[in-house]
């Protein structure tokens, strides 16, 4: 299970919209190069650089754009908990970073707090979008909703036992989008293939899903370290008769793969974030998909625009159309039926045809 396929526009190869500017990544590598040296930070959330997840892929971005123009030079540091956010980002503050990519919708307050004190100090802020007074917080955000529902149309069509589920590590709106989308693309399912295919671990609320307000309940570890956890909860959705679990919970996941791996044959995860078989490739067949979020391509842009001293404020919003989100899975389990499919509902989507409102389908009892 090595090759991997892409659905929806591949993310920067080309060029992202940023604010109101467009990058481009080879024009900004060619002017960055005459430049000065440019310090690029990140501070990550909880879970660590190495959670092959959401900070492994901001980590990831910055190397990107570091190996692309010589003259940036990148650092970061872990927070372990909530009281390091302030204090990690003021230690980049005093070593003189160009530009702090804070990684994280927790990291909101303390991002606001330090672009306030220091408006001249340039951010970027992953999955959130922060009120502050400085016009020099880049916000990247993504409707991850858009894939998670392609994702979802996948699993109930991949499902051998007509049950998939989902869990989160924290009820946040950046979070529950994954897990709305998810539904609605079950139960899209169900409702084209006159199916029951039954979904686990969230009850969508009254209303649309935005990136400031996702209603619904469900299953949430309430962090997004706690391995152990994520593998119980894999475990109880196992023993309920799903076979597929789709954790939107960062280094959570891999204790869902850990309950994969010791339920045995058919038990599989669906993915969040970066592509699992790329950044766990030792348990590459315990994957069905990913759920891609473009957190790599977006914050090498932005360290990009920074070092090219195009960098604005603003807000960048990911989808599938301009590649901000995208279904990465197994080519080998990809039939051309699905694979044409997949590919209709995607286009569906990116024109508004097709909603990823779950409350526009009908629920299958659970």
């Amino acid at each position: 299970m090595k090759r991997i396929r892409r659905l929806g526009v591949a993310l920067g190869t080309t060029s992202l919209v940023l604010g109101t500017i467009t990058v481009g990544a080879t024009s900004i590598a060619q002017t960055a190069l005459a430049a000065s040296k440019f310090h690029a930070c990140v501070v990550t959330d909880t879970g660590g650089i190495n959670d092959k997840s959401f900070n492994h892929s901001a980590w990831t971005g910055a190397q990107q754009a570091h190996a692309m123009n010589s003259n940036i030079t990148i650092n970061y540091l872990s927070s372990t908990s909530s009281t390091d956010y302030a204090p990690n980002i003021q230690t980049f503050e005093n070593e003189g970073c160009n530009l702090i990519v804070t990684v994280g919708f927790l990291m909101d307050a303390a991002t606001a707090a330090a672009a306030n004190a220091n408006p001249n100090q340039k951010f970027a802020i992953v999955d959130d979008a922060p009120v502050t007074k400085s016009k020099n917080v880049l916000a990247l955000q993504y409707d991850t909703n858009q894939a998670a529902f392609l994702g979802g149309y996948l699993d109930a069509a991949t499902s051998k036992k007509g049950v998939v589920a989902t869990y989160g590590g924290m009820n946040f709106p950046s979070v529950a989008m994954y897990m709305s989308g998810f539904v609605a693309g079950v139960r899209y399912y169900d409702k084209v293939n006159k199916a029951k295919v039954k979904v686990l671990g969230f009850k969508p609320g009254k209303g649309a899903c935005t990136l400031s307000n996702c209603p619904g309940t469900g299953s949430f570890v309430g962090n997004f370290t706690d391995q152990t956890a994520g593998k119980t909860l894999t475990t109880g959705f196992f023993s309920q008769g799903a076979d597929i679990v789709f954790p939107v919970a960062g280094s959570v996941g891999l204790g869902s793969v850990a309950a994969a791996k010791q339920a045995g044959a058919g038990h599989y995860v669906t993915w969040v974030d970066s592509n699992g078989c790329v950044s766990d490739p030792t348990d590459c067949k315990y994957y069905n998909a990913t759920v891609a979020k473009g957190v790599t391509a977006s914050v090498k842009a932005a360290i990009l625009a920074g070092a090219a001293g195009t960098f604005k404020g603003g807000t960048y919003y990911g989808t599938l159309k301009n590649g901000g989100t995208a279904l990465e899975i197994n080519s080998a389990k990809l039939t051309p039926a699905l694979k044409k499919t997949l590919a209709s509902l995607t286009t569906g989507i990116e024109s508004g045809k097709i909603s990823v409102n779950p409350n526009n389908y009908p629920a299958t009892p659970a």
